[in-house]
């Protein structure tokens, strides 16, 4: 009798080994992912940086008109919270469905005023 408690607490051994193996190759891929992604944040801000200041010298714009444009398209989805977040958005001219992502309709050409795209 005592063996088979004996083999049953065997058993359990070995699966609660086996479900700390699987957790750890998830937390490791998990970790992975997470640097992948703060590699592809850190490439996309220099590629960001880069393009901004080439249209500052080549266009002449200002910071500040970045903060106005940027400000403006993060509202285009109703919530200034520094986030562009897409939804659909039904135009008034030709009633279908665009991106609150565009300011202007993706199939009439019709430029959205601010409180449509709320």
């Amino acid at each position: 009798m005592s063996m088979m408690w004996l083999g049953g607490l065997a058993d359990h051994s070995m699966q609660a080994s086996s479900a700390a193996s699987a957790a750890q190759q998830q937390v490791h891929g998990v970790a992975r992912s997470v640097k992948d992604l703060e590699h592809h944040v850190a490439r996309l801000s220099l590629l960001n940086q880069a393009l901004w200041e080439l249209l500052r010298e080549k266009l002449g714009v200002t910071d500040a008109d970045l903060e106005r444009l940027a400000s403006e398209i993060d509202l285009r989805d109703g919530v200034q919270d520094g986030c562009i977040t897409s939804g659909p958005l039904q135009c008034p001219r030709c009633q279908r469905v665009s991106n609150s992502k565009h300011w202007k309709c993706l199939y009439c050409g019709l430029e959205f005023e601010k409180p449509v795209m709320g």
